[in-house]
């Protein structure tokens, strides 16, 4: 019996939850909203590779949100509709800031059990008049499952590069299927052209290593390999590239929004990263 409960609690020290819009079982998050995999779904952190997290923080008053016009649609009029541009905390946590890990210029490989297509289905949600959630990851391979809970009808027109471009109409219940059959190479555009505010977001990628800061500003990816790794650094509402950031009250530069970390077996935290208020648009 004591060798099964210790076998228990080795275990319970491996698990993290997924509360992400992470398509895989390397990446975790703390962002319920976003939910692929679904929330709650259990990801076995391996103590050999890496795991990194980190908080993002604006360097600055908080914006107020800002509420859009939505008086021309019956049914959105009757909601409060806020712009999801630029997201930040009562403490500064900046929501909605993307860290892609970049393959090509990352001297770590992605392991290969890591790099096979991916299956699966990720929902990106008409709910609200917005996008829900604002910003979607799924994998090569997946499907994107294009929902409409609205009381009033939608388009969903994805501005992809590399897979087929989409723009199709989403009546009151309907729901629409695109599968993902190539990367893309930064954040693809997702609108509504019935309702003109209504943009997200679309990352594909190969691989999982993609996190998206939940509404305090953290962020967590699992199963990262070990070694020198360059992550991309986007967020919508970036003035240009993010190029430098504080951690640890050091600055550092990030050419053309890359930040390179050399990432160590287990856990990897970089704490409080903060964000200069000019780096982004007002």
């Amino acid at each position: 019996m004591k060798k099964v409960l210790a076998l228990l609690s080795v275990a319970a020290l491996t698990v993290t939850f997924s509360l992400s819009s992470l398509a895989q079982a390397p990446q975790a998050s703390t962002t319920a909203a976003q939910s692929s995999p679904p929330a709650g779904k259990l990801v076995l952190a391996d103590a050999k590779l890496a795991t990194l997290r980190a908080k993002f923080v604006y360097d600055g008053d908080a914006p107020a949100p800002k509420k859009v016009d939505s008086s021309k649609d019956p049914f959105c009029a009757q909601l409060e509709v806020l712009s999801e541009v630029m997201l930040v905390g009562k403490d500064g946590g900046l929501q909605n800031l993307v860290l892609m890990f970049d393959a090509k210029r990352s001297k770590a490989k992605v392991p290969a059990e890591f790099a096979k297509p991916a299956d699966g289905i990720v929902k990106l949600d008409n709910n609200g008049c917005i996008f829900v959630p604002h910003i979607v990851f799924a994998q090569v391979g997946q499907t994107i499952e294009v929902h409409n809970s609205d009381q009033t009808g939608h388009n969903a027109n994805f501005g992809f590069f590399n897979n087929p471009a989409q723009n199709f109409l989403i009546p009151i219940g309907g729901k629409k299927d695109i599968k993902l059959v190539a990367d893309e190479a930064t954040l693809m555009p997702v609108e509504c052209n019935i309702h003109p505010w209504m943009k997200g977001y679309v990352i594909v990628q190969e691989h999982p290593y993609v996190g998206i800061t939940d509404e305090a500003g953290q962020i967590e990816i699992a199963n990262l390999p070990v070694g020198e790794v360059t992550f991309l650094v986007r967020h919508e509402n970036a003035d240009g590239s993010i190029d430098e950031g504080t951690v640890g009250g050091k600055k550092q530069k990030w050419g053309r929004g890359r930040m390179e970390i050399e990432l160590k077996p287990g856990v990897n935290d970089l704490g409080t990263i903060t964000l200069a208020a000019d780096k982004f648009k007002r």
